[in-house]
């Protein structure tokens, strides 16, 4: 008996990497993960030989280890739900378009293999392990050892983004860990698997949620359920979907999202966070930090954070 099968594709590009997720994210509407390419790589990292690597407009993997930018872009998607060469053409395409746009060389390198379902569930399975971020550990469900002098967290692998593993997270968490917001209300913007959500939910605050991607609504769900706690609002869309109850102000609004997408938020983060209320932002790189800074230099810097080439912001009004 056949099973479902799905394309697992990784993108490495030469630069741009915001302009790229935000392509592949409107053309897929799959969630996505990023691996960075380090000298000594995590054992979460996927790694294949070099030969099977593609390289589309002169870029290939070779120059890839050699450059600036050490992300990629990993994308999973059911094998009845894209064309594949068709989404390889578009990519191409909007490689071109970015190229002309910025007067500046575009290109990526790809590898992609289609796999069965419960290949990557079960490699993910046998390879994750519980972490600690400030105050939290987070386990997956089949893990049974626990911690007394944490609070624990569980999340289980899915498609939605945030595990506790990734840099970005671990900042935004640690972030967290050391404020008080018992009773305050905060917005997790992006939730993904719903992560910092719970995390907040279990330091006290009144947790509001949202995301653009369906799957990640989903997958915040059943954490949400597998936690044993209760978000006072989750809805899929952006800060300016939220619901009519929902408050006019926020204390606390956590972003850990691509910098493009935090920049294009700017205005919305200025309008909904209360005055001496804290802005925490991740899932910015390191080369795009003074870029994000200055578009924020109309809040205060309370505090920066940087770890394996990731940067968390915590601002205030």
């Amino acid at each position: 008996m056949d099973k479902q099968t799905y394309w697992e594709i990784i993108i490495h590009p030469s630069d741009f990497l915001d302009q790229f997720t935000d392509f592949i994210i409107q053309k897929t509407s799959c969630a996505i993960e990023f691996f960075d390419i380090l000298p000594t790589p995590s054992h979460f990292a996927i790694i294949y030989d070099d030969a099977s690597w593609q390289s589309v407009l002169g870029f290939d993997i070779l120059k890839a280890k050699k450059s600036k930018q050490p992300t990629q872009i990993v994308s999973r998607i059911a094998s009845n739900e894209i064309n594949i060469q068709d989404f390889l053409e578009s990519l191409q395409h909007f490689a071109l378009m970015l190229a002309q746009n910025t007067q500046d060389s575009v290109g990526f390198c790809y590898h992609i293999e289609e796999k069965f379902n419960y290949d990557w569930i079960k490699a993910y399975q046998d390879s994750i392990e519980p972490v600690q971020c400030g105050r939290f550990y987070i386990r997956p469900s089949w893990e049974q050892e626990v911690k007394e002098s944490y609070d624990e967290i569980i999340i289980n692998p899915a498609f939605a983004f945030g595990s506790g593993h990734h840099a970005s997270t671990a900042m935004c968490l640690e972030f967290l860990s050391e404020m008080n917001i018992q009773g305050k209300t905060l917005l997790d913007v992006g939730c993904g698997s719903g992560i910092l959500s719970i995390a907040s939910c279990k330091l006290g605050a009144q947790v509001y949620a949202c995301d653009t991607d369906e799957n990640a609504i989903k997958e915040c769900n059943k954490n949400i359920l597998l936690n044993g706690v209760m978000l006072n609002a989750l809805w899929q869309g952006s800060i300016a979907d939220s619901p009519m109850d929902s408050p006019q102000k926020y204390d606390v609004i956590v972003a850990n999202i691509v910098a493009f997408i935090v920049k294009v938020l700017h205005n919305d983060f200025r309008t909904k966070l209360a005055k001496n209320g804290v802005l925490i932002l991740s899932g910015i790189l390191d080369e795009y930090k003074f870029d994000i800074i200055k578009a924020f230099n109309d809040f205060d810097m309370l505090d920066t954070c940087c770890k394996d080439g990731w940067v968390a912001l915590k601002l205030t009004l």
